[in-house]
C-alpha cells in the first residue's frame, strides 16, 4: 500500500515523527506493563531529568527538556499524583514551583533502569538497521532549527520564490525552452516518442491554436525559463495538464507547484469542467506534487499515446 506521508518527503516531516513517536510511545506503554506497571512512557523525560539534576522549576524543566510549560506541568501533576514526585516553593522565589523525586521515586527509578538499558539496546538496533548515523542526523536537525526556526524559514523561502519566479504564457521565443526542458527529463528516464516530437516541435499548432496554452515559470536577475508547463484542450469541457518540466537548478524551490496550480486556475477560468494527466509511476515526485494538487489516479479512459505512461489522473474543476 502506498505511503502518502512517505511520497510527500520534508514536507511530511512533523506527521512522519509524530507517527513514529505514538508507535514508540504504544509499544512503551506494552514494555512497561509488561516489566513495571504503572509507569507511563511520557513520565520518562521529566523523571529521568528529576533524577539526574535533582529538584528542577517547572521553568527549568521546561527549558532543560525543549518543552513547554502546560507539557511540563501535565506530567508533573501525574507523577505526584503517582507519589513518585513532590511539589515545593522555590526557597529564593516563593512563585517558583520545583519538583522534586520522592523516597519512592528514586526507588522507582533503580527498578526501572535495567529495562532502560534494554530498551536502549533494542532501540539502538532498530537505529542501526537503517544504516548511517539517525540520532546523530536527528541531534544536529534539532540545532539547526534552534538556530533558525520553522517560520523563520517558510518565510524567507516564501518571499525568495514570489520575489524571484514569475508566470508567463507562451510566446514564440520561448518554443526552445519548451523542448529543451521537456526533452531533458524524457531523456533521462525513458526515450523521445513521436507524439513527444510532434507536440514538442510544434507548440503554437499543436497546442496554443485547438485552445490551449503553455505557461513559463522565469526566474529573475538574471531572467531564465526554468519551469514550463501545457494546458492541452480535449474538448470544450476536457482538458490535459501535460510536459511539465523544471530544469535541475530549480529543483526544491516549488517551481512544480507554481506551474501546476497556475495551470489548474487558468483551465478554470477557461471554463473546462475537469483537468486529466498521464504519467509514470517511477517519477515518484512528480506522482506526489499531482496528488498534493487534487488529482486522483483513475482507469485509463482510452489507450495513451504514450507508451511509458502507465498512470491516469484526474482533477474535477467544478
Amino acid at each position: 500500500m502506498d505511503d502518502l506521508l512517505e511520497e510527500l518527503g520534508a514536507l511530511a516531516l512533523g506527521s512522519r515523527l509524530k507517527r513514529l513517536s505514538d508507535a514508540l510511545m504504544q509499544d512503551g506503554g506494552r514494555i512497561y506493563d509488561e516489566v513495571h506497571p504503572g509507569f507511563e512512557p511520557r513520565w520518562f523525560p521529566v523523571f529521568s531529568y528529576l533524577y539526574k539534576k535533582g529538584p528542577t522549576s517547572i521553568t527549568g524543566l521546561a527549558r532543560g527538556l525543549g518543552v513547554s510549560h502546560p507539557g511540563i506541568n501535565k506530567v508533573g501533576n501525574e507523577l505526584i499524583e503517582a507519589r513518585l514526585v513532590a511539589p515545593y516553593r522555590d526557597r529564593n522565589d516563593k512563585r517558583k514551583r520545583v519538583l522534586a523525586l520522592t523516597s519512592t521515586g528514586r526507588d522507582r527509578y533503580q527498578v526501572l533502569e535495567p529495562a532502560w538499558r534494554d530498551i536502549r539496546q533494542a532501540l539502538q538496533s532498530a537505529v542501526d538497521e537503517c544504516g548511517g548515523d539517525f540520532i546523530g542526523q536527528l541531534t544536529a536537525l534539532e540545532k539547526s532549527f534552534a538556530r533558525r526556526d520553522f517560520v523563520s524559514r517558510f518565510r524567507d523561502q516564501h518571499e525568495k520564490d514570489s520575489e524571484e519566479v514569475e508566470i508567463r504564457s507562451f510566446k514564440p521565443g520561448y518554443a526552445d525552452a519548451f523542448r529543451t526542458l521537456n526533452a531533458a527529463w524524457i531523456e533521462r528516464y525513458f526515450k523521445m516518442e513521436d507524439a513527444d516530437r510532434r507536440v514538442l516541435g510544434d507548440p503554437a499548432g499543436k497546442i496554443i491554436e485547438p485552445g490551449g496554452e503553455v505557461l513559463f515559470a522565469v526566474s529573475k536577475g538574471p531572467e531564465q525559463i526554468i519551469g514550463t508547463c501545457a494546458l492541452i484542450r480535449l474538448d470544450d469541457e476536457n482538458a490535459e495538464l501535460a510536459k511539465m518540466a523544471v530544469s535541475e537548478e530549480a529543483k526544491g524551490k516549488q517551481v512544480g507547484l507554481l506551474l501546476g496550480e497556475s495551470i489548474i486556475s487558468l483551465a478554470r477560468q477557461r471554463g473546462f469542467q475537469t483537468l486529466a494527466l498521464e504519467s509514470n509511476r517511477k517519477l515518484t515526485p512528480a506522482i506526489s506534487l499531482y496528488r498534493k494538487l487534487g488529482f486522483i489516479e483513475k482507469p485509463f479512459p482510452h489507450p495513451s499515446d504514450y507508451s511509458r505512461a502507465d498512470i491516469y489522473m484526474e482533477l474535477v474543476l467544478t
